[in-house]
């Protein structure tokens, strides 16, 4: 649901157009609104700064990084427009306001950036800011997608470092919400659907991101040739918000598997959803954002990722 809200933080006046109409987007684009990932579909939209990694931008880095070039540049009031709340999208209005020390900011969104772009590989335990992500993405976990949880995104960051004794604690049981993640994950790995080949895998219902336990890494061969993993795309529907997220473990196995372009020969072959296309980048992406997927599309889904391999 589209909403505009104008509020405070810091002492900034912002003002957060979120998931606007298609057809409102680039009004709020020529009135000084700055689009942060607002990828719809197939489609993203930019202004100057380019601010997305999707699509026709999949080359880019995350959008967090990105905006490192443009820190602190945005005045008050601070015209943003987003539709998702994840650690690189709101990073990166933050670091556009400067509401956090450049210097901390200069590690914290390459560290936020691999965890959104190349996730599976990530190591928590080499970041400098490690603790501090986990513990944001601990205190978003329930929060519904809405401007305002874009907002306390915000919010949250700026009190996690300001106040990181407070936390401490919360660091100190990653590991244990660490083990049961992988615990989870393994449990629905057991559950899943296979296509044919048994290199597909539907995971739904998903209650937890377990990409990483999912596709089953052979370390016996590289990360990026196809033997290196049992399975070389997992569609997880996810239980908490009904939309589906489709990856591979890398973009070399995704253009092995898929051909060049890897999952992005897929979106454009997946059914629209209240007019919406499927979109994302050459190892990532999925469903519409803000549209629950009903579970009847599911297997016709599996037998188009299926039947789109140029490899089985």
């Amino acid at each position: 649901m589209k909403e505009f809200i104008s509020t405070l933080c810091m002492g900034r006046e912002i003002n957060l157009a979120w998931r606007p109409e298609l057809d409102e987007i680039p009004d709020y684009i020529s009135k000084g609104f700055v689009p942060i990932e607002m990828a719809e579909g197939d489609e993203s939209f930019v202004d100057f700064r380019c601010l997305d990694h999707h699509n026709d931008y999949s080359s880019f880095p995350s959008a967090c990084v990105t905006a490192l070039k443009y820190y602190g540049t945005l005045s008050s009031p601070a015209r943003l427009m987003a539709n998702h709340t994840d650690a690189d999208c709101v990073l990166a209005g933050l670091t556009l306001m400067g509401l956090l020390p450049l210097d901390v900011l200069e590690k914290l969104n390459i560290e936020a950036g691999i965890l959104d772009t190349d996730p599976v590989s990530a190591d928590y335990a080499q970041f400098t800011h490690g603790d501090a992500i986990r513990s944001w993405k601990v205190g978003m976990k329930s929060a519904k997608q809405s401007g305002w949880s874009w907002l306390y995104g915000v919010q949250l960051f700026l009190d996690i470092f300001r106040n990181a004794d407070c936390y401490a604690k919360i660091e100190d049981n990653s590991e244990e919400r660490e083990r049961e993640r992988v615990r989870i994950a393994a449990e629905e790995y057991e559950k899943a659907v296979r296509g044919p080949s048994g290199r597909v895998l539907l995971i739904s219902p998903s209650s937890v991101k377990g990409f990483d336990v999912q596709f089953c890494r052979q370390p016996e061969f590289p990360a990026d040739s196809l033997e290196g993993w049992k399975h070389w795309c997992v569609a997880s529907h996810v239980a908490r918000s009904g939309n589906v997220t489709i990856s591979c473990p890398n973009r070399s196995v995704a253009e092995l598997a898929f051909g060049p372009g890897g999952l992005l020969n897929v979106f454009p072959k997946l059914p629209t959803l209240e007019g919406k296309k499927w979109g994302g980048r050459e190892s990532v992406g999925g469903s519409p954002r803000g549209v629950i997927v009903p579970t009847e599309l599911l297997p016709g889904m599996l037998d188009i990722i299926e039947s789109t391999m140029i490899i089985g």
